[in-house]
């Protein structure tokens, strides 16, 4: 008999549970999805690092997964509190017909569980489906084929399917039991009166909710200042400081914000008395004061999955736009010999029997290897090599050109003009100095076509953004720049790939003809650009260099980075696809979780106010003006999370955008509009059967 009584109570409930079951489905069928991405690597043709760039996604989604339970588990709980909620007065007559609360609790987890296993069932099939659609999507984000006859393969994660179900499993259990003892604590008079028990206000002063509605934009807009003026790049006070302001801000403006509208439209009497206006205010002056911690909490999860999704995707185009410029040679070697310290200068690394080796083959790098692979037979590198070309980054530590120069050359600022993410020492330091001989040499071997300076001309080459609009206002303004006991005036900006790399590390390096080079001047790094033949002998000159690196023999060269095109290629769009998976994954689970919570409480209101508007038809309310003033209400109760969490969203994006622009030029506009158009889909989606449902129920 319980059985029949929860099914004959679930098909009555279709409207109920609609967007219940709509939501558990989807969240089943992308956890399944991402969760079964580690089999792909069966059945495509990885190389070995993509094999373990794919494998750290693997793990990273499991943790992530396990956020995004967490978040599941409060929007099932949620959700089943209001479906509750709007059945109180039906267990109530349960109760009052003689059941006992432990058979009231058995129908209500029978529910939960019976809807549960069906949304389970659906969401499970859906999901093995977006997997397979998911391993093609990871082909042709990792530029690889399907290890299969015809291109064509079936993958199916038995662990990704039996962790769906116990996590699901678990969270119906954990939702039943938390409505079963939501119904034993209450009483049966309040079960029984449930429906016509009215809302408590929360705030009754309309000036005060003025008051406080101002207030809360002024916190938001302050709190808007602190994180534009102080960036992301470094851990401060103020960024703390914007972080706690602008909850405080989003709370209250959710807080005072109907007491706002209708103190507002009120002195418009026209529109106030218009149609059925005043009715809809009222109606929203009382929901949103007992709901303001659910739009404030709403609000600020669409913020972050709005961030979250934009800035990963940023991060993402950025290395897949700068990657062919950052492959432009076979090999490349990095050692650094010493640093520039912005508050004790020049200091040189002690590199012990290493940077005595160094010195004695006169920093060449090439030939340092080549005599290091021999004492270590580890291989031939001059027949592996077609080409090479280095370059030494000096600085004269007596006069050395800084970021501060140019600054009161110019009369900028550096953090003006690139943004909050510079560091506030930066102006202390200095452009390295760099031979026009170096540089040609790695241009012709990228096969790029070399530089030409007059004696007093010097060129300046930055790969990062955000510093370039600085660098060309200083050769606007034709400043003359001492060098040694000579002046240079840069005339050209560069943003060359001077190394293989995923992301551009050139934060500036004057160029000057190589007799303006102080004697002064001291090496700070070197870098080692190789051409080879083919990819086999990429990958073997890149084992030798590893090996030289590796050992202990202290006449061996000292090496600190080494990385080959393919390498290169393979990591990046390993990191990339990374990036861009986890961005999708939890935003698209937090923009559901949230258009759910919404759509949800937005049902149990109409539910609840049915009689009210009954009652606007006794009165001779046409239905057209009762659905209008119903869509008034969802659609401002849907609009203006999303509306704030935009308006959040932009100020984080703008900070954001200096911080991915160092991984490359960030196209945030068309990435902003099709992400718009994704979450407006998603979000719009639930907003008109939301509507609709809570349409029916008002008739």
């Amino acid at each position: 008999m319980l059985v029949k009584l929860a099914f004959g109570n679930v098909r009555k409930s279709l409207s109920d549970f609609g967007v219940y079951f709509v939501t558990v489905v989807l969240g089943v069928a992308v956890f399944y999805a991402f969760n079964s991405m580690t089999t792909q690597k069966g059945v495509l043709a990885f190389s070995e690092t993509q094999e373990n760039v794919f494998g750290l996604l693997g793990y990273v989604i499991g943790g992530v997964s396990a956020f995004i339970a967490f978040v599941l588990v409060f929007l099932v709980v949620y959700a089943n509190r209001f479906l509750i909620k709007r059945r109180k007065r039906e267990f109530g007559l349960y109760l009052l017909l003689g059941m006992s609360n432990a058979r009231v609790m058995a129908i209500l987890v029978i529910e939960t569980l019976l809807v549960g296993l069906v949304s389970l069932v659906i969401g499970l099939m859906l999901g093995i489906l977006l997997s397979q659609a998911l391993l093609y999507i990871t082909s042709a984000l990792f530029q690889v084929d399907v290890a299969r006859a015809g291109g064509l393969a079936f993958v199916f994660s038995k662990d990704a399917f039996v962790a769906t179900i116990a996590v699901f499993v678990t969270i119906f259990v954990i939702a039943g039991m938390f409505g079963s003892l939501t119904v034993a604590k209450a009483k049966l008079i309040d079960l029984i009166h449930a429906q016509a028990k009215s809302e408590q206000m929360h705030l009754r002063n309309l000036p005060l909710s003025l008051a406080l509605f101002v207030i809360s934009l002024v916190i938001i807009g302050v709190s808007y200042q602190l994180l534009l003026e102080n960036g992301l790049m470094e851990p401060s006070p103020e960024f703390a400081a914007a972080t706690v302001l602008v909850c405080i801000g989003t709370v209250l403006f959710f807080y005072s914000l109907s007491g706002f509208l209708l103190r507002f439209i009120q002195l418009i009497r026209p529109l106030y008395l218009r149609g059925l206006n005043a009715f809809t205010l009222r109606q929203m002056n009382a929901k949103v004061n007992t709901t303001f911690a659910t739009l404030s909490i709403v609000c600020m999860v669409l913020f972050l999955a709005l961030t979250s999704v934009c800035g990963g995707l940023g991060i993402r185009n950025a290395l897949d736009a700068s990657l062919e410029a950052g492959t432009k040679y076979s090999v490349s070697e990095s050692t650094t010999y010493a640093s520039y310290d912005a508050k004790n200068g020049y200091f040189a690394y002690d590199r012990g029997p290493y940077g005595e080796f160094a010195k004695k083959v006169n920093y060449d790098a090439l030939k340092g290897l080549t005599l290091s692979a021999n004492t270590i037979n580890a291989g031939n590198v001059e027949n592996l090599v077609q080409g090479s070309a280095q370059i030494d980054l000096l600085v004269d530590p007596e006069n050395p050109v800084t970021f501060g120069d140019l600054e009161k050359l110019t009369g900028l600022s550096l953090r003006d003009a690139a943004g909050a993410s510079i560091s506030a020492n930066a102006s202390r330091m200095p452009l390295s100095l760099v031979n026009l001989s170096d540089i040609n040499q790695s241009l012709e071997l990228a096969g790029e076509d070399s530089l030409t300076l007059e004696k007093d001309e010097a060129v300046i080459f930055c790969g990062v953004d955000i510093l370039e609009g600085f660098f060309q206002e200083v050769v606007n303004q034709q400043v003359e720049l001492s060098v040694g006991n000579s002046q240079v005036q840069a005339t050209a900006v560069r943003s060359d790939y001077l190394m293989t790399n995923s992301v551009p590390t050139t934060t500036g390096l004057l160029v000057v003809n190589d007799e303006l080079i102080p004697n002064s001047a001291q090496i700070m790094q070197s870098i080692l650009n190789i051409q080879c033949a083919n990819t086999e002998d990429e990958a073997k000159l890149l084992g030798i260099i590893e090996e030289v690196h590796e050992s202990t023999n202290p006449n061996t060269f000292p090496v600190d980075v080494a990385t080959s095109k393919t390498l290169t290629i393979e990591q990046s769009l390993g990191l990339s696809t990374i990036v861009a998976y986890l961005a999708i994954y939890l935003g698209f689970v937090l923009v559901v979780a949230c258009a759910a919570i919404l759509a949800i409480q937005q049902l149990s209101e109409a539910g609840d106010n049915a009689f009210r508007y009954a009652l606007l038809r006794k009165i001779g309310a046409p239905e057209s003006m009762i659905q209008g003033s119903l869509f008034t209400q969802i659609a401002i109760y849907f609009m203006f999370p999303l509306i704030l969490a935009i308006a959040h969203s932009a100020c984080a994006l703008i900070v954001v955008s200096d911080v991915v622009a160092v991984f490359g030029a960030l196209d945030i506009t068309g990435m902003v509009v099709g992400c718009a158009t994704c979450f407006l889909a998603v979000y719009g989606t639930y907003f008109v059967l939301t509507y609709l449902a809570a349409r029916r129920m008002a008739k």
